[in-house]
């Protein structure tokens, strides 16, 4: 009768830590925010990775930060997932001297553009600005950077 009492206490234990251990994980984030001269996009110059709750920032291929998201962080970045509804592709746009960004979520493209500055543009070179939901995702992004994100030229 004990052993029987002993089993069941230690199901009862292994199943409450389970639950427990279940509920503080956090879903998943993958996302990929890529800068790159424009129509170059195998010359990366900055990417901005978060994987989970890391955060990893490579200049020209070389890690220059690893790190974790706070939770306040993870939550932010979480929030603005739903707003992405709607893939857009600028890749079209060409620009010499200009920037090329991409927005990668779960390995797939979202925002595509070769002609992407943090700066407002004139319209009548072709500039367009970035959707909101996307420009606000991205402004976030690159702030979480401790590395100063730097596109030379008019960007």
């Amino acid at each position: 009768m004990r052993t029987i009492c002993y089993i069941m206490v230690c199901c009862f234990c292994f199943s409450f830590h389970y639950q427990a251990k279940s509920k503080e994980m956090k879903p998943e984030l993958n996302l990929s925010l890529l800068f790159y001269p424009s129509m170059s996009i195998k010359n990366i110059i900055y990417s901005i990775d978060i994987v989970s709750d890391s955060l990893i920032i490579k200049k020209n291929d070389s890690i220059k930060y690893r790190g974790k998201l706070t939770d306040k962080q993870y939550t932010e970045v979480k929030k603005m997932m739903p707003t992405l509804t709607q893939k857009y592709d600028r890749s079209k746009n060409l620009v010499l001297g200009g920037w090329g960004c991409t927005l990668k979520v779960k390995n797939q493209v979202y925002y595509e553009d070769n002609f992407f500055s943090f700066v407002p543009q004139p319209k009548e070179m072709g500039w367009q600005p970035p959707p909101e939901e996307i420009k606000l995702l991205i402004d976030y992004i690159v702030s979480l950077s401790p590395i100063p994100i730097k596109l030379y030229g008019f960007s």
